[in-house]
């Protein structure tokens, strides 16, 4: 076990660019010193863990808290509060953070994260993940290297964030009428609408469903071979170098529309129900999403999301951080367990009670995991697809000033032309730009 760390004093930060308050401040940095495993068990740490994970998810993120408190070497305690939601935690944070009083680690989106900024306390974690406590550079190269990569992935690349899973999007589809009429699984995007179009044909009704459009409205362009944007927040999709692969994407989505082979999950919110009854026969979804998925009368199975000739699957879930308070013994104890997320046992024992992949690959080894895995069903089928997708596939939203409203207003492209199949794709284009510029 390691024994020792040199904190160095960093005499000046960048400033990181605090797009919420219109303002810049520095980020909580690392102090100077030298502590040692000694100095942290005798200090006795306490900290304080706020959270969304609720319902199943919650219980799996206890689980992993009390396995970081029977093992870890240096005594640290971490208690772990469930908050409610996303927006109940990040609204709770926000004012804990006015009052002077916020927790040691909290969860959050990244793009939230940057409303944490103004006040100084976000921890920077780039030193933490390479000091000599915590994970070890082995196991950090363990980590899938889209996670590591999302949480550097904000305007000035420094590190704020650590994962324990994610879920990604998957294809569903009813195994069973695709045995009775010899169809293929699709693997591209060509080959889904293909295979639409034929079921179509067979049932008379839209035979795809896609359940976000936000995350259809980047990655569609990307995977047919766009950009969508950088850290800076400039939009590449409608440049002149990529606007033909983003067209391809919209004239490939409002076909599907036109001939009544794609649909939205609309007024139903999420395909799962209209899958579970037979409406349809394929849906794109959340490999976390299966306790909805109740098959009437038919087996319900799993595969890789169909991709285009730049392939690109969404990651999807929150991310820890940590806010400092100064003392060097109580921060290095948050960076101890904020780097814990990535240990192979931490992300394996949660991904083995919930629908996330787990963010150490080593955590698929896992006994906790591979039971999960074992005890079968349509829920760690979903999981294990989202875990083995190649590394190449994974993609991750930058974060930038208003890149969730710029989300929003890319999924009114393709969610305009859902609601009219005649569209005219520029005018969408156009008002989706005037929206972006008017933010």
């Amino acid at each position: 076990m390691k024994k020792t760390l040199f904190f160095f004093l960093i005499i000046a930060l960048s400033v990181v660019a605090v797009f919420a308050a219109g303002s810049k401040e520095q980020a909580a940095t690392v102090l100077s010193g030298e502590i040692t495993a000694e100095d942290l068990k005798n200090a006795h740490i306490t900290l304080e863990l706020w959270h969304a994970q609720t319902d199943e998810n919650g219980i799996a993120l206890d689980k992993v808290v009390e396995l970081f408190n029977s093992t870890n070497p240096y005594g640290i305690t971490v208690n772990a509060t469930c908050q409610g939601g996303y927006t109940d935690c990040h609204t709770k944070i926000l004012s804990a953070l006015a009052a002077g009083t916020p927790p040691n680690i909290g969860q959050a989106y990244n793009n939230n994260m940057m409303t944490y900024m103004p006040s100084g306390k976000l921890m920077v974690l780039d030193d933490y993940l390479t000091d000599d406590f915590g994970i070890d550079q082995a196991t950090l190269a363990e980590v899938v290297p889209s996670y590591l990569e999302e949480n550097r992935s904000f305007p000035d690349g420094k590190t704020y964030a650590t994962s324990l899973g994610k879920s990604t999007e998957v294809m569903f589809y009813n195994k069973t009428f695709f045995d009775e009429h010899g169809l293929e699984v699709p693997t591209t995007f060509e080959e889904l609408a293909e295979v639409a179009k034929k079921i179509s044909e067979i049932t008379g009704k839209p035979a795809v469903g896609f359940d976000s459009m936000d995350n259809l409205g980047i990655y569609g362009p990307v995977n047919f071979g766009a950009k969508y944007a950088d850290t800076q927040g400039h939009l590449y999709l409608f440049d002149d170098e990529y606007i033909d692969s983003t067209m391809a994407f919209y004239e490939w989505w409002q076909k599907g529309i036109k001939e009544g082979y794609f649909r939205t999950a609309g007024e139903d919110r999420y395909c799962s129900g209209p899958f579970s009854n037979g409406n349809i026969i394929v849906y794109i979804g959340s490999s976390a999403g299966t306790a909805y998925i109740l098959p009437e009368g038919f087996e319900a199975a799993v595969a890789y999301n169909p991709v285009g000739p730049n392939p690109a699957v969404i990651q999807q879930g929150g991310n820890f951080c940590g806010f400092a308070t100064g003392d060097e013994l109580t921060d290095l104890a948050a960076s101890i367990f904020l780097e814990y997320m990535y240990d192979p046992e931490a992300s394996g024992l949660y991904a083995a009670n919930t629908g996330y992949a787990p963010s150490n690959k080593l955590g698929v080894e896992t006994e906790a995991y591979k039971a999960s895995i074992a005890a079968g069903g349509i829920g760690p089928a979903a999981k294990d697809v989202s875990a083995s997708y190649p590394d190449g596939y994974l993609a991750y939203d930058p974060v930038f000033e208003n890149s969730y409203e710029t989300r929003q207003a890319l999924a009114d492209i393709v969610e305009g032309i859902a609601l009219d199949k005649n569209a005219d794709i520029a005018a969408l284009i156009e008002q989706a730009k005037n929206n972006i510029a008017a933010l």
